[in-house]
């Protein structure tokens, strides 16, 4: 592995992972309990509008418990569990692409009561405006972006997850933020000439 496993209150320890890999349950109980949190949030700023974050979630520590035993190394785990919610959450993007050809398969947002139609309006087109420009960018980019700026992970950290060097992280992060501001900018300005055209 590239990265070396760096365990800290966010990265529950590699001993914890080689016990649960060992059959213990009490362990593999916890090992599930730690990663959750994490787990949830990739699938939520991975997985974009329309994905139940929840669910896929539980697809993936449901995935995890099945398959720790087979898992090689015990220091690979953060980078493996990351793939596999990767995987997870490519599988549920095609059976959402295949839900769109069928008739009533989509169920609309709840309204928002604590909120003004305004605000809401406005908070949906903002959510809209950096979701559209994430999916603009490649996985390696949108990766990075996540785990360095969304969860404010430092690189050392987003390294091990991805399983790749420190200076790759880091020049992936400047050319991700590049290229994050570049898909920002050309959705207003594709917004600007909407505009003008309706006026």
């Amino acid at each position: 592995m590239s990265a070396r496993w760096i365990s800290t209150a966010r990265l529950p320890s590699a001993a914890l992972v080689e016990s649960a890999m060992n059959g213990d349950a009490r362990d593999l109980d916890d090992l599930a309990r730690a990663w959750l949190p994490h787990v949830y949030r990739w699938c939520h700023r991975l997985g974009g509008p329309g994905f139940d974050a929840e669910d896929s979630a539980h697809e993936v520590l449901v995935l995890m418990c099945r398959k720790l035993p087979t898992l090689r190394d015990p220091v690979a785990f953060p980078a493996w569990l990351y793939g596999m919610t990767r995987r997870v959450l490519a599988n549920h993007r095609r059976r959402a692409w295949w839900k769109r050809w069928v008739p009533g398969a989509t169920v609309p947002d709840r309204a928002d009561t604590a909120a003004s139609p305004y605000d809401s309006l406005e908070a949906r087109r903002a959510h809209e405006r950096v979701w559209t420009a994430m999916t603009q960018l490649s996985d390696a980019h949108r990766d990075v972006l996540v785990l360095c700026d969304l969860e404010e992970r430092p690189g050392s950290e987003a390294a091990v997850l991805l399983d790749i060097p420190l200076g790759t992280v880091k020049s992936r992060l400047r050319a991700a933020r590049a290229a994050f501001r570049t898909a920002v900018a050309t959705s207003d300005d594709h917004a600007a000439v909407a505009a003008g055209a309706r006026s």
